[in-house]
């Protein structure tokens, strides 16, 4: 089974008074370090690449345009790129003049800052055919917005020449919606991705948000990793799962 571990960007900084409005969920040490300007507690996007390569495995990252600034992260961005880390767009959706303002984005990142996405998430996980086949027009190639509860567990095509990867497990509802303990919250992530083989899925996307990462929940990330890699799993980009799956459909369709 292959996984395509993700991580959306919706923020790379937060005030200290933030922080200690949420101090249940960081660790007191991470907290002092964060008020003093020491440290950064929403920007992991270095500690989560040190850990992901020290695991010879890479991901897939969604960034937004319109969320902060991304001059504040240009730097990381460039070194995702040439790690050979993907970088998609994380797109918002916006309910007047839509359609331009999907294209601003991507010219954003295309002519502005050189960079070619070929995939997207939506923010919020907006499901929006039209906006799709916009995005399928301008070259993408893939989605990953819809949730497999919604869509079921196997790509599909969208839009000529684009499919949608359904996201199968995503961090916010396991301790968003569901609130659950890491301990309760280890034990269904595990069950959920061993149901995901036993189903024959040929392929699960995962995201756990850049930002969560030294949070309580979002820290079992780590373990997470190690865990698929000793399933004998394999870890792919979506960009990768993607060429794989569209090779497998036409060897089959032969």
């Amino acid at each position: 089974m292959i996984v395509c571990l993700t991580h959306d960007a919706d923020s790379v900084r937060r005030t200290s008074l933030h922080v200690l409005r949420r101090r249940d969920r960081f660790a007191p040490l991470d907290i002092l370090r964060h008020a003093l300007g020491v440290d950064n507690l929403y920007n992991n996007i270095p500690l989560i690449m040190d850990l992901e390569d020290r695991y010879g495995v890479r991901s897939t990252w969604f960034f937004p345009v319109f969320l902060f600034p991304l001059e504040q992260i240009e730097d990381e961005l460039r070194d995702l790129v040439r790690g050979s880390w993907e970088v998609g767009l994380h797109a918002v959706a916006e309910a007047v003049q839509g359609h331009g303002l999907l294209r601003m984005q991507v010219e954003y990142f295309r002519e502005f800052l050189g960079l070619s996405p070929k995939g997207a998430r939506f923010h919020g996980l907006v499901y929006r055919t039209d906006l799709l086949d916009q995005l399928a027009s301008m070259g993408f190639v893939y989605d990953s917005s819809a949730r497999v509860e919604e869509v079921g567990l196997k790509h599909f095509r969208v839009a000529p020449g684009m499919v949608e990867l359904p996201l199968y497990l995503m961090d916010a509802d396991v301790f968003g919606r569901l609130k659950l303990s890491e301990d309760k919250a280890w034990k269904y992530i595990t069950w959920k991705l061993e149901r995901a083989e036993k189903l024959g899925a040929e392929f699960v996307v995962v995201l756990f948000h850049q930002e969560s990462f030294r949070m309580r929940g979002g820290r079992l990330y780590s373990r997470l990793i190690e865990w698929v890699l000793e399933r004998g799993w394999e870890a792919l980009t979506c960009l990768e799962a993607v060429k794989r799956l569209s090779r497998e459909d036409e060897g089959r369709a032969q």
